[in-house]
C-alpha cells in the first residue's frame, strides 16, 4: 500500500512531464527573465532611492537609540527576555534549532499530501511561528526609547562633521577614543570659555605658546561651529544650590559619594553615563524613560529652573 502512492505519483508525474515542455530552455529562459526584471529593479531602487542612512558615530553621544530595521525587530525584542549571559540562547540557539528543523523537514515529512488542511501539525507550528515573530516585531516596535529624543543643534553637527574631516582624532581623544598627542577634548574644552576657544582655533600659538596645534586657517562659521561642538560636551555651569536640592530631593533615596542612602542607584558617575537632557527628563517624570520606576516625578514639585540646575550638576558627575 505505501509502495502505491508513490507509482501512482511517478506515473501522473511521467504523463504531466510528456505533455509539458522540457526544462532547458524553457524553464530556464523564464527563470532568467524573473531574475533580471529583479535585479533591475533593486539597481533602480538603490540608484534613485540609496540606502537610508543615520549620521555618523558620535562616540560622545549618550541620547543615542538603537533599533535595528523592521525585520530584525523580533530579534531584537527576544533578548529582552535573555538578559546578561543568557544573551546567547535567543541570538544563537533558539534561531540554530529554527533553521535545523527547516534543514530536516523534507526528511520529516515525507508524506504524499501537501494541502495544507492534511498537514495540521506542520501547518500549526508554522503558523505558530510566525504568530510569535509578529507580535514580537509589534512589541519591539512598541517598546520605549532608551533615551529621550534630543533634536540635534545644527551648528554642532556642523562641528562634528568637520572634527572628523580635519582628522583632529589622530591628536585628540573623544569619549576615550582618538590619539593622546593633545588633551582630551571632552573634558579640557568643558572648563575654557567659547572667547578662549575661538582664540585658539584662529592661532593655537596666541593661547597654548608652544602648543604642537598648527594654524588651520579656519573661516569663521568653521570655528563657530568648532566651538559649539566642543561646548557640546559639557553640560553647563550649575549654581551653589545644586547640591543642596540633591540633598533635600534625592538623597532619601540615591548616594553621591559617602552622602545619601542606597535604596536607589549610586549616582557618583551618572554624568558618565547619561547627559543632562536625558537626566533632566528623568527628574520631571520617570515613567516616560522607565515605566517600572518607583520614582515620582517632580515636575510641579520643583521649578524648571531647579530642575535644570540639578540635572546640569548630575550630569557633571562621573565626567
Amino acid at each position: 500500500m505505501a509502495g502505491g502512492w508513490h507509482e501512482e505519483y511517478k506515473k501522473k508525474y511521467k504523463e504531466l512531464k510528456e505533455a509539458g515542455k522540457s526544462f532547458f530552455p524553457h524553464t530556464v529562459f523564464k527563470d532568467t527573465l524573473a531574475a533580471l526584471f529583479i535585479l533591475a529593479l533593486l539597481s533602480f531602487l538603490a540608484w534613485h532611492f540609496g540606502a537610508g542612512l543615520e549620521e555618523p558615530a558620535d562616540p560622545t553621544d549618550t541620547t543615542y537609540n538603537p533599533r535595528p530595521e523592521w525585520y530584525f525587530l523580533f530579534m531584537f525584542q527576544a533578548l529582552k527576555f535573555f538578559p546578561g549571559h543568557l544573551e546567547a540562547i535567543a541570538a544563537v540557539v533558539f534561531p540554530g534549532a529554527a533553521i535545523t528543523v527547516l534543514i530536516l523537514l523534507p526528511f520529516l515529512d515525507r508524506g504524499p499530501r501537501r494541502h495544507i488542511v492534511d498537514r495540521k501539525a506542520l501547518t500549526g507550528l508554522g503558523i505558530a511561528a510566525l504568530a510569535g515573530i509578529a507580535y514580537l516585531t509589534w512589541a519591539g516596535y512598541k517598546s520605549p526609547l532608551t533615551n529621550p529624543i534630543v533634536e540635534k543643534d545644527p551648528n554642532v553637527m556642523a562641528g562634528m562633521r568637520l572634527y572628523r574631516q580635519l582628522n583632529c582624532a589622530y591628536c585628540h581623544r573623544i569619549g576615550g577614543k582618538g590619539g593622546g598627542i593633545g588633551p582630551e577634548l571632552d573634558k579640557a574644552t568643558a572648563e575654557e570659555t567659547e572667547e578662549w576657544l575661538e582664540k585658539h582655533f584662529r592661532d593655537p600659538q596666541s593661547v597654548s605658546p608652544g602648543s604642537a596645534m598648527p594654524k588651520l586657517n579656519l573661516l569663521d562659521d568653521e570655528i563657530h561651529a568648532l566651538v559649539a561642538y566642543m561646548k557640546s560636551f559639557g553640560a553647563g555651569p550649575y549654581t551653589k544650590e545644586a547640591p543642596k536640592l540633591f540633598v533635600e530631593n534625592c538623597a532619601a533615596c540615591h548616594r553621591i559619594e559617602t552622602e545619601g542612602a542606597d535604596t536607589g542607584p549610586d549616582l557618583s558617575l551618572i554624568g558618565s553615563a547619561r547627559d543632562k537632557a536625558y537626566i533632566k527628563k528623568y527628574i520631571e517624570d520617570p515613567s516616560t524613560l522607565n515605566p517600572d520606576s518607583a520614582m515620582p516625578g517632580y515636575k510641579g514639585q520643583m521649578t524648571e529652573t531647579q530642575i535644570e540646575d540639578l540635572a546640569r550638576y548630575l550630569s557633571s558627575l562621573g565626567r
